[in-house]
C-alpha cells in the first residue's frame, strides 16, 4: 500500500470518526424513533466510495466502526453498526457501480440508509428476541430525512472537492 492511499484512508478515518463521536454525544434527531441519528459519518463513507473505490470505502467503514464502539465506549453498538453498516455499502456499490448513469448520489444516499435502518431493526430484533418490526415505519422516515440529508452533502463534497487530490488515484484504478 502507498503512503498518498495510507493517507487518504487515515484522513477519511479520522473524519468519519470524529463524525461518529460528535453524534453519539448528540440526542437523536427524530424523538418518536429511538436511536435514530443522520448518520454524519456515512457521508465520508459514501464519498469514500466515490472518491476512493470500494475497497477503500469499506477500510475506512470497519475502521470507523471499530473504533467508534471503542472510544464512544459501547462496544455493543457494534453489533448493530457493523452490519447495518456492510449492508448498506453493499448497496450503495451496486446502486454507484451498476445504475449510478441513471440514479444520483442523493438518491443512493437514500436507499443506503433505509437499509442501514432496516438491518438495525432486524439485529435489534434478533438480540432481544422480540419481533421489532413496528418499529421500521419510524426509522424509514429517520432514513429518507438523513439518506437524502446525507446524499446531498456527499454530491457537494464530491463536485467541489479539489480533483487534483484524487486524480493519482483515479488514474492507477483505471489503468488496473
Amino acid at each position: 500500500m502507498k503512503s498518498k492511499r495510507i493517507t487518504k484512508i487515515a484522513l477519511f478515518t479520522a473524519a468519519a470518526l470524529m463524525l461518529n463521536l460528535i453524534e453519539s454525544m448528540l440526542p437523536p434527531f427524530m424523538p418518536y424513533a429511538p436511536g435514530a441519528k443522520i448518520g454524519l459519518s456515512n457521508l465520508i463513507t459514501l464519498v469514500a466510495l466515490v472518491l476512493l473505490g470500494a475497497g477503500d470505502a469499506y477500510l475506512i467503514l470497519l475502521l470507523r466502526c471499530f473504533l467508534g464502539s471503542v472510544f464512544a465506549g459501547n462496544v455493543t453498538s457494534l453489533m448493530y453498526s457493523l452490519p447495518a453498516g456492510v449492508i448498506s455499502l453493499a448497496i450503495q456499490l451496486l446502486l454507484y457501480r451498476f445504475l449510478f448513469k441513471i440514479i444520483s448520489i442523493p438518491c443512493i444516499s437514500l436507499l443506503g440508509a433505509i437499509a442501514h435502518n432496516a438491518v438495525q431493526v432486524a439485529v435489534a430484533s434478533i438480540i432481544v428476541k422480540v419481533n421489532l418490526s413496528v418499529m421500521l415505519a419510524p426509522m424509514l422516515v429517520a432514513s429518507i430525512i438523513a439518506g437524502i440529508a446525507v446524499g446531498i452533502a456527499a454530491f457537494l463534497i464530491i463536485k467541489y472537492l479539489p480533483k487534483k487530490l484524487f486524480t493519482d488515484y483515479v488514474k492507477t484504478q483505471e489503468n488496473k
